[in-house]
């Protein structure tokens, strides 16, 4: 079961790490996260604090570590995709926000050179919104 916690901090991770993604950009770094919770036994939260796993949520110089939804706009793309990684978040605490994902635990984005180390021991599932999934 998802917490508040979970939900607010899983809304975030969601919306610093792919809100250029969209809906479905947003929606799979959720299911990331709660997979790896089920997988390990955790949270939401914990995974998404977990150092070096979420780069925008605990590595130091990455930029979007410092950024928060603009709430007074509520016309700005910020804005409006904070409040559909909120509605993500709140699908996947009732249980009904669908896995796009295959069941994925870790994924990076295409743009990167050289794919992580730890791509080479996972199954790759599938590519949403400019990022490869893996399990």
């Amino acid at each position: 079961m998802m917490t508040l916690q979970d939900q607010v901090i899983g809304a975030l991770t969601a919306w610093r790490e792919n809100r250029g993604g969209g809906t479905l950009g947003m929606q799979s770094v959720i299911n990331v996260l709660q997979n790896r919770a089920a997988k390990r036994g955790t949270s939401v939260y914990e995974e998404a604090v977990r150092k070096w796993q979420f780069s925008s949520m605990t590595a130091p110089g990455d930029p979007n570590l410092i950024l928060y939804p603009t709430l007074h706009a509520s016309t700005s793309t910020d804005y409006l995709a904070w409040e559909e990684a909120q509605k993500l978040a709140t699908q996947a605490a009732e249980g009904t926000l669908a896995d796009l994902t295959g069941g994925a635990t870790s994924y990076y984005a295409q743009s990167m050179a050289t794919p992580p180390s730890w791509t080479s021991t996972m199954k790759q599932t599938c590519i949403i919104s400019n990022q490869i999934f893996f399990k």
